[in-house]
């Protein structure tokens, strides 16, 4: 199975600190004017505006090997399709994942705009469906469906978007939608349509995975979660004869150094700046808002007698302690470059072949991750032999590195 890494761009500001501290970047902090690094004042014309920055983070990813990154759509941060359609034109071959509620968009609309993109980006848009969340964020953005309605609202949207690109005379009667007879035509027809991932554990969100992603995505949490979701997505989707086409993707966010003790340093300082700031009773309170699916995985690892930073382990190299100070997605792989190799493959032998994967800040650790654990995973390449005096041009093979073991520190 071929394994693809994605990073992510951060719309929200960076995170090499807590959310919040100057020394970010970005213009999220609580006095831009005082912050360090990528950030703007906010105003038009700037020479230097925090888009450039993530123009740099995305040209990181394609240098380092990554076939894409991911935009999360959060109300608070800029919008996906925006700023991925402005890398679009600095980029050449980088993937940009887009995350968006369809209730934001009508279906018609959705489909025009995504060729559109196809067309000027070469193919390169994925969507990332979303529908999970607080409901009362959601109300507050003007969303007015409760959660398992907003999941058969989705799978009817996207019942127009395969019809539109797939037909140019759609007729289409639902709850939510109804088509006469619209649909893609000329150049626009031929644009591939975007390769869909959706993500949650509701049985809505399953549904409309199984009906619908061509990736599933879960986070990285205990192996014995994730194979059992994968496993329930699998089963769904075989009604609508999709359990071979469906594929499985795991967002996690990584700590990767030298060596095992170097990482938990980086970790034990998120973990003691998180403390010390108070972000631990903030993400506590946020959790009461929460989806209920997502207040259960956050009880589930976070909501245990925690001393120290360790506590936060739940397996060996495997660590919930950014959901524990209010860092999405809330897990990371932490340890030596060995070891987080060692836990990717482990994930992989779950059946998960997209790796949604990055560290604080994401401009370096895109380069860390890209010299030191993405080669480990690469096709070996033929090279001339060296130093064969008398041998010919011959070649030989370069093996994949080994990934190692698995102890470390953790709770088993």
């Amino acid at each position: 199975m071929t394994i693809e890494f994605f990073a992510r761009l951060p719309l929200h500001g960076e995170t090499q600190y807590i959310p919040g501290d100057n020394r970010n970047r970005g213009d999220w902090n609580r006095q831009p004017h005082a912050s360090t690094g990528a950030v703007s004042s906010s105003e038009v014309g700037d020479d230097f505006a925090y888009v450039d920055y993530l123009s740099q983070v995305a040209r990181a990813a394609e240098i380092n090997g990554f076939s894409g990154a991911l935009l999360v759509n959060a109300p608070f941060g800029d919008e996906p399709w925006i700023v991925s359609a402005a890398l679009a034109r600095e980029t050449k071959r980088l993937r940009f994942v887009d995350a968006f509620h369809p209730g934001h968009f009508s279906p018609w609309q959705a489909t025009q705009m995504a060729a559109s993109f196809q067309r000027i980006s070469g193919g390169r848009l994925v969507w990332n469906v979303i529908q999970g969340g607080s409901d009362g964020l959601l109300r507050a953005n003007g969303e007015p469906l409760p959660h398992d309605e907003r999941y058969v609202r989705a799978i009817e949207f996207l019942d127009l978007v395969k019809g539109f690109w797939a037909n140019e005379s759609f007729h289409y009667k639902g709850r939510y939608y109804e088509a006469n007879g619209g649909g893609l035509r000329g150049p626009l027809a031929r644009a591939p349509i975007p390769t869909i991932c959706s993500a949650g554990t509701s049985d809505g969100a399953k549904e409309l995975a199984a009906k619908h992603a061509d990736y599933y995505l879960v986070l990285a949490e205990s192996p014995d979660h994730v194979a059992r979701n994968i496993a329930d997505v699998k089963a769904r989707a075989a009604k609508y004869g999709r359990a071979d086409h469906i594929r499985f993707g795991v967002s996690v966010d990584a700590i990767a150094r030298e060596t095992d003790e170097a990482a938990y340093a980086e970790a034990k300082r998120f973990f003691d700046e998180g403390v010390r700031a108070g972000t631990v009773k903030a993400a506590a309170v946020r959790s009461t808002q929460m989806s209920d699916t997502n207040r259960a995985r956050f009880e589930r690892y976070n909501g245990r007698e925690v001393a120290d930073f360790d506590d936060l382990f739940v397996e060996p190299h495997l660590w919930g302690g950014f959901g524990y100070i209010g860092i999405p997605p809330g897990f990371a792989f932490v340890g030596s470059y060995e070891n987080v190799a060692a836990k990717i493959r482990q994930f992989a032998d779950l059946g998960l072949s997209w790796f949604f994967i990055n560290g604080y800040p994401h401009l370096e650790e895109i380069y860390r991750l890209g010299e030191h654990v993405l080669p480990r995973f690469r096709a070996p390449k033929l090279v001339s032999a060296i130093g064969n005096a008398g041998e010919g041009d011959g070649e030989q093979a370069v093996p994949l590195v080994s990934g190692g073991g698995l102890a470390a520190r953790g709770n088993g």
